[in-house]
């Protein structure tokens, strides 16, 4: 009797740890997050976890459209300025105390501080009546909040975490209002999250603890997908394409992706500042070669900054000819001058540069020298004005044409390329305070067209999404945001 209960205590536990163990996701995320302070964070590593530790007003589901979040109800005026919004009195944070208006008129209030330097800052001008936040409460589970000019986007804008809460009964970073919470952060190794057992859809939630593991060297990364070390990676090394088609098709997934890759150019160079020299740059460049003999993941060759929405195949835009006569009309020297590119550490990122640098030289005899940086070195550096051609892009924070376009505005904190054009930044707030289609498109292409005129980046091509994902993993839904928040994650 003695020795079947023992066996029975024993299985017991074997169910109790594979019961843990199946609770239990790890996933890749790329570089060391920038910050998990929900006014400074800008890179999508950090936005991934925040996700999960936070919820704004909105939030992302299962397929990545917005949805309700922490409200659960809202009201807006014909004219899209006046929005009213019931939050969720079952809305918790992770250490029991409930989630008020409060909450979020003081967040958005340290946003706004200049001493705050939040990156997304501009985010608020529009809630803003001089130095005056426009948002209000009339009870604690009721915000109000008023518009300088209509925005048909604002729901799918209040999914970024620089709209999201913080707690003000506590500064413990641990304390948030999300399906998880942070539990531990090892710097250049994970970041582990475990389940809020007070989130209002907890129930809903079957993953206990979520390791979010830095995984900068998609080689690696690779390699620990396939030794079971992780559930869902972060991307795939390119070189491994055909590889990954042949030996692991069930698990790979590749999906249209909502951005654009391109590299900046900074105006203020003695060099780059000539609009020729930077267009023979562009012109130069082969982009269908980048993107089926370089990179070989179904990226499409781009020539402008926003992309399309359907999988065709646009011109490389290469211009041998053209290159040529716009080089000799710079003041740049072949024999004297060279360039330099800056990107981050990635096999991926150092494949591109390569292959751009390559072209430069072969096309134009233009002598190019590549450096690069870790991420949290190179998100500083691409800030300052020490540099001059450098790894930019943008994937869309919300689905929006004028997300791609304000980064180019005179005044955008994502301006890193010294741009200053006064029609341009003309047509960016015509565009801000339409909201009928017809004036929309007609705006859309004028900015598109400055932008391809006075190239202040040069376009490379639209992304894709690209990983791995473990076959017993569900709730992983391909989607062009490529958004997948661990609450709605399993196993089979």
């Amino acid at each position: 009797m003695k020795f079947r209960f023992i066996v029975f205590l024993f299985c017991g536990l074997l169910f109790w740890l594979n019961t843990v163990h199946s609770l239990t996701i790890n996933r890749g995320n790329g570089a060391e997050p920038d910050s998990l302070d929900i006014h400074q964070a800008q890179g999508l590593n950090s936005q991934n976890i925040l996700l999960d530790m936070y919820e704004g007003l909105m939030t992302f589901d299962a397929f990545g459209k917005p949805v309700y979040g922490v409200a659960i109800s809202h009201q807006v005026s014909d004219d899209l300025t006046h929005w009213s919004f019931e939050l969720n009195p079952k809305a918790h944070w992770s250490d029991g105390a409930e989630v008020t208006a409060n909450d979020f008129i003081q967040a958005w209030q340290t946003a706004i501080l200049p001493s705050t330097a939040a990156p997304y800052r501009q985010l608020f001008d529009n809630l803003m009546d001089g130095d005056v936040l426009q948002v209000s409460s009339q009870h604690k589970h009721q915000l109000s909040i008023t518009l300088n000019q209509a925005n048909a986007s604002f729901l799918s804008q209040l999914v970024l975490p620089i709209f999201y809460p913080k707690p003000q009964h506590s500064d413990d970073l641990k304390v948030s209002n999300g399906a998880f919470f942070l539990q531990q952060w090892d710097i250049q190794e994970r970041i582990t999250l475990i389940k809020n057992p007070y989130f209002h859809a907890a129930d809903e939630v079957q993953a206990a603890q979520i390791n979010y593991w830095v995984t900068e060297n998609q080689n690696s990364e690779l390699l620990r997908f396939r030794a079971g070390e992780l559930d869902i990676t972060e991307t795939i090394p390119d070189s491994q394409i055909n590889w990954l088609r042949e030996h692991m098709a069930t698990e790979l997934r590749i999906a249209p992706y909502y951005g654009t890759f391109f590299l900046g150019l900074n105006l203020n160079h003695k060099q780059l500042s000539n609009r020729y020299l930077r267009q023979a740059l562009s012109a130069a460049i082969d982009r269908n070669i980048l993107v089926d003999k370089v990179l070989k993941s179904g990226q499409l060759p781009a020539t402008h900054i926003i992309p399309t929405e359907q999988a065709v195949k646009a011109d490389g835009a290469v211009d041998l000819a053209e290159a040529k006569r716009l080089l000799q009309m710079s003041p740049f020297n072949t024999q004297t001058d060279k360039l330099e590119i800056l990107y981050n550490s990635s096999n991926n990122q150092k494949m591109v540069a390569l292959a751009v640098a390559a072209m430069w030289r072969q096309n134009l005899g233009i002598k190019t020298q590549l450096k690069n940086q870790e991420w949290k070195v190179f998100v500083n550096s691409r800030r300052g004005d020490n540099k001059q051609v450098f790894r930019s892009g943008w994937i869309a924070d919300y689905h929006d044409p004028l997300n791609f376009l304000e980064l180019f505005h005179s005044h955008s904190h994502f301006n890193f390329y010294a741009f200053e054009h006064s029609g341009y930044d003309q047509v960016i707030e015509q565009l801000r305070a339409s909201y009928q289609s017809f004036d929309q498109t007609q705006l859309i292409q004028q900015a598109e067209h400055i932008l391809a005129e006075q190239l202040p980046v040069i376009p490379l091509y639209h992304y894709v999404s690209r990983h791995l994902v473990k076959q017993d993993i569900q709730g992983f839904n391909d989607n062009l945001m490529d958004r997948h928040l661990s609450r709605y994650l399993s196993r089979d």
